[in-house]
């Protein structure tokens, strides 16, 4: 029997996705789950959710809710991370406050001020969460799902011995995207206009949208995605051994598709290849499409975009809530294991049967993605069996696409080495070379918003983060070389 401790369960859209998909392997059925939350209330209607869920699929697990972090560690096989520090209020700071400043954001959950701010939040926890397991479960694996990816994940590996991977469904999710634009070519630009008239969020478009999914669905395709977390590229695209790439292609130059996937589309022009995330994360990442209003709106990109779904999430958890206490079932059944990689991975380590899935681990010095920085996150294919999670050599990605991506590592090292060495000289610096901020502030400002930015969030960073900086303007001084490669 396997102990697994949830961390951060209280998020039951995606908590329950989790545990249905660990308890539909039989030899996890009958594992010790012990889910854990500081918010009670959340941390309840998961547990009566789990509950529920272990009575549908007649699995005998033991299920157990504490806001006692230790002792949920206590012994365990397995921890999954999925802590959000701060919640919704400081998601909202996170996206308004530079907002002000002049410096839109769509997610803010990864880069740009909005991911340097939640890594303040996030990473120092969960330090504290690896110290934790030094102690009390030395060999587990921590699997995590907090944003930011890289961050989390290379913190980790810089300053604990724990073992990790850092979990995303955003390749398995573009891999769906590249065959629906495939399949799309047939239908004529009324039908894609039309579509992108309707009200966002409308049910007749979501019905329409899931429509198209299912019309480019095939269970065939297979591929090699190599890079960092939201920003990996498709190097081989393929189904039962066609190259896929010539009909993606034509696709990407059909001008009535650009409206399902304007970023994403216009930069895998650019680059020859098709990249991982959303137009709207993308946009983010890069120094083109959130500097003006026009370009905002050429790209049809939503502005605080994240604000409207964290709302929604809040909607869909209370009805869990009331639909868990009116006897209603939380899954359906026969139950169909979600895309997440989590208990496919626990599973392979268990049984030692393999599960190949994309991962985010430490680069190793450049033995995984060669022409990336060695000292880096990056998400790469990861074999998992009873040996654990082993990543696999890439070599070097198209240089192009690395170029674009050293952009991104770079801000995610500096927030990593002003978290570690208590610098908020690091911070300032990650902020200046961040591309989005960048192309829209000048650098006293930007050190004005990231005053601003501690300053509000002077009561959810650590207390025992303290940041200092011998600065009073932020420049690009620094006592550290570059990223070995």
């Amino acid at each position: 029997m396997q102990k697994i401790a949830f961390l951060g369960a209280g998020s039951a859209v995606f908590s329950k996705n989790i545990i249905a998909d660990i308890l539909s392997h039989p030899p996890l059925a009958d594992s010790e789950i012990v889910l854990v939350d500081v918010d009670e209330h959340r941390l309840d209607t998961v547990r009566r959710m789990a509950d529920s869920i272990n009575t549908l699929l007649k699995t005998k697990a033991r299920l157990s809710a504490t806001t006692n972090r230790r002792e949920a560690l206590k012994g365990a096989d397995f921890v999954l991370s999925a802590i959000g520090v701060g919640g919704k209020e400081a998601v909202h700071i996170d996206l308004e406050i530079p907002l002000r400043f002049g410096v839109r954001q769509t997610v803010g959950d990864t880069l740009g001020i909005g991911g340097i701010f939640r890594s303040l939040r996030g990473v120092p926890v969960l330090l504290e969460i690896c110290r934790d397991m030094e102690e009390l479960c030395p060999d587990a694996l921590l699997i995590n799902y907090s944003n930011p990816m890289a961050t989390h994940v290379l913190a980790v590996t810089r300053s604990t011995p724990i073992k990790t991977v850092g979990l995303c469904h955003g390749i398995v999710h573009t891999a769906e995207i590249m065959s629906m634009l495939i399949a799309l070519q047939q239908l004529p630009a009324a039908e894609i206009d039309a579509h992108f008239r309707k009200p966002w969020n409308s049910p007749e478009r979501i019905a329409e949208w899931l429509r198209w999914m299912e019309l480019g669905h095939d269970p065939d395709v297979s591929y090699t995605c190599a890079g960092i977390n939201h920003m990996a590229v498709f190097t081989r695209f393929e189904s039962k051994g066609v190259d896929l790439y010539p009909e993606l292609r034509k696709a990407l130059d059909v001008p009535h598709l650009l409206q399902i996937d304007r970023v994403r589309i216009e930069m895998s022009r650019w680059l020859g290849y098709f990249i991982t995330e959303t137009s709207g994360h993308c946009a983010e990442y890069l120094p083109y499409y959130l500097k003006s209003e026009s370009e905002v709106a050429r790209a049809n990109l939503r502005v605080l975009d994240y604000l409207e779904t964290i709302a929604d999430l809040d909607v869909a958890t209370e009805q869990l809530r009331s639909d868990l206490l009116a006897g209603k079932p939380p899954v359906a059944t026969p139950y169909k294991r979600s895309v997440e990689y989590a208990s496919r991975i626990i599973n392979a380590i268990v049984t030692d049967e393999p599960y190949v899935f994309n991962g985010n681990v430490h680069n190793q010095g450049g033995k995984l993605i060669s022409n990336l920085a060695g000292d880096s996150c990056v998400e790469v294919p990861c074999v998992a069996n009873a040996a654990g999670v082993t990543p696999m050599f890439v070599g070097d990605i198209p240089p192009q696409v690395a170029a674009l991506i050293s952009s991104n590592i770079n801000v995610q090292d500096l927030i990593v080495r002003g978290i570690l060495e208590n610098s908020r000289d690091y911070i300032y610096q990650a902020a200046l070379v961040d591309p989005n901020t960048a192309s829209t502030l000048s650098l006293p400002k930007i050190k004005e918003l990231v005053d601003a930015m501690f300053e509000a969030h002077a009561t959810r960073i650590p207390g025992s983060i303290q940041f200092t900086g011998r600065m009073m303007y932020p420049t690009l001084c620094s006592s550290y070389g570059a990223l070995a490669v």
